[in-house]
């Protein structure tokens, strides 16, 4: 599991230019003023943003449709809910498609107020990432994630658990410790503070929390959920690359190893070759749904790990700590054997050519030595 933390204490002249840079990304704003027919504009006032009633223009006057669109959407825009702008933007894209004027400018408008509502504050412990944003991925960033206040002892996630966010420590400090089962006691890895991230491992891979992290002071974290980064890297494809470069960039010094993720090291892994398949449980605990081929490409007396393609995200994320069966078989001399196991999926990652690696605990752990046996008969060059 990786954690990063940004280096505070080291070249504090580039991180000075970083937000300086940033800053001045976002200071040239246009302010807005709502553009409504006079008559409506004291309306406007004693109305609630979100009860106001749309007007009606007349059927089959696209100028008149356009006209009242783009009005609402400047009104939403000067009541700051982007959303709602957006979405009449994209009501304004089928309605009135010819409305270029229109849709060109409420476009700008968006973009514009949207940089007037990023507080360069809250961006500065994360100027190295923003810079190397464009304008429109460091919008779509920055409104994607979402903030909340941590009390003293209070945890953001516990060990065991899996919530899909990504971290972004904004004050405070958090301690992150994991509970040792074979020592029987807590183990304190560091101290998250200020510009520390937290949740990598769990964000971008399947799986869970190997740790936990539990406030020490009252803290405020921005996070980002993994359905909100979907959506923004449908317009944003290059949001992806650039951050998981900056997630890599701030290794932590930890305080103590890290724990090794029980599931994955328990056991010693043997590389294997093997054909096999998956089908999922129902509720009922009873084998069903459809039965997918896979390739094992290792395997313990604890588990084994397979490759699947084409395993969309919506599919993974059902898979992902649900109880399954795998079967496989193998070849010892002239004789075939089975492997049959129930097992629970406890990690899936995603490949590059749409390939996904799924790991798997066995509900029961298998005998070493057929564990032995499998990986001498199918791929012999790995066992020696």
């Amino acid at each position: 599991m990786k954690l990063q933390s940004p280096n505070h204490q080291s070249q504090p002249e580039r991180i000075g230019l970083s937000a300086r840079r940033l800053t001045d990304k976002i200071k040239n704003i246009i302010h807005l003023h709502e553009v409504v027919p006079p008559d409506t504009q004291m309306k406007s006032k004693k109305t609630s943003s979100l009860l106001r009633p749309k007007k009606t223009a007349p059927e089959g006057n696209s100028d008149a449709v356009a006209k009242s669109l783009f009005d609402e959407i400047v009104h939403f825009l000067n009541q700051g809910n982007f959303k709602k702008a957006e979405q009449l933007r994209e009501t304004l894209l089928v309605e009135a498609p010819k409305a270029v004027r229109e849709i060109v400018k409420s476009g700008e408008l968006i973009e514009q107020k949207k940089s007037a509502g990023m507080n360069p504050e809250k961006v500065k412990p994360w100027a190295a990432l923003f810079n190397q944003f464009t304008n429109s991925e460091a919008m779509a960033f920055y409104f994607a994630l979402k903030e909340f206040v941590v009390k003293p002892n209070q945890p953001v996630f516990q060990q065991g658990s899996c919530d899909n966010r990504l971290y972004f420590i904004g004050s405070g400090s958090l301690k992150l410790k994991y509970f040792d089962y074979d020592a029987r006691r807590n183990v304190s890895i560091t101290t998250l503070r200020k510009g520390d991230i937290a949740g990598v491992e769990t964000f971008f891979t399947l799986t869970n929390h190997t740790t936990n992290l539990i406030a020490v002071e009252e803290s405020v974290i921005s996070y980002l959920d993994k359905d909100a980064y979907q959506k923004i890297l449908a317009g944003n494809h290059a949001i992806e690359s650039k951050l998981l470069k900056f997630c890599d960039s701030k290794q932590i010094n930890y305080d103590q190893k890290r724990p090794e993720t029980p599931v994955r090291r328990a056991h010693k892994r043997y590389k294997a070759d093997l054909n096999g398949q998956v089908q999922r449980f129902d509720e009922n605990g009873n084998p069903g749904g459809e039965i997918t081929d896979v390739k094992i490409v290792d395997i313990s007396a604890g588990g084994l790990s397979y490759r699947v393609q084409n395993l969309k995200i919506g599919e993974a994320s059902q898979l992902h700590n649900s109880r399954i069966n795998i079967t496989a078989s193998y070849q010892k001399y002239s004789l075939l054997y089975e492997l049959k196991r129930s097992a629970k999926v406890v990690s899936l990652k995603f490949h590059p050519f749409g390939e996904c690696s799924v790991h798997v605990q066995f509900e029961q752990s298998m005998d070493e030595n057929i564990v032995m046996e499998i990986a001498r008969h199918t791929d012999v060059m790995a066992f020696i």
